[in-house]
């Protein structure tokens, strides 16, 4: 099975894919929902990252620019009939492939030591993550659907953060 991750989409068949996403995210409880628009602007943007598996969709993630020159890495997930350690390294490694500071917020402390083992990235904390990017993180988190999907998540697991300079 070749798994490939881009960032390039077939505009035709992009709208399907979005809708592929909105849908498993909205499935998946350690997923925090994106709107159709901000998936449409991290598409627009060269920030949406897809894995394909021999014409199908293996999972995604995103790059949201939380202040200029900062973005933060979200939203990643493979599907399950494709999780593999291949799966999840190529998706990282797109994921990660921008010249930006990238943060990360994980609840999952194998994503958190993957990226900084693999990916040249530094555990953090909130507080670095909040300086590093002028407040965006925070305030990314302030609407109703974001405070109420951190509540969820918060309520089972503690939340890791990790960060990784421009390149």
């Amino acid at each position: 099975m070749a798994l490939i991750a881009t960032t390039t989409h077939d505009p035709v068949a992009l709208p399907e894919v979005l809708t592929q996403i909105e849908q498993q995210v909205l499935a998946e409880p350690g997923l925090t929902p994106r709107s159709r628009r901000a998936l449409q602007k991290v598409a627009n943007s060269g920030d949406l990252i897809l894995l394909w598996s021999e014409g199908n969709l293996a999972g995604w993630g995103v790059r949201e620019r939380l202040a200029p020159g900062v973005k933060e890495v979200g939203l990643m997930f493979v599907k399950p009939e494709f999780r593999s350690a291949v799966a999840f390294a190529e998706l990282a490694r797109e994921l990660t492939n921008d010249r930006s500071t990238l943060v990360m917020a994980s609840y999952d402390p194998a994503l958190i030591r993957y990226v900084v083992a693999k990916l040249g990235f530094r555990k953090a904390t909130l507080g670095q993550v909040a300086l590093r990017s002028w407040g965006g993180f925070i305030a990314k988190r302030l609407s109703k659907t974001a405070r109420t999907a951190v509540r969820r998540h918060t309520s089972t697991a503690k939340p890791l953060f990790a960060i990784r300079g421009k390149r």
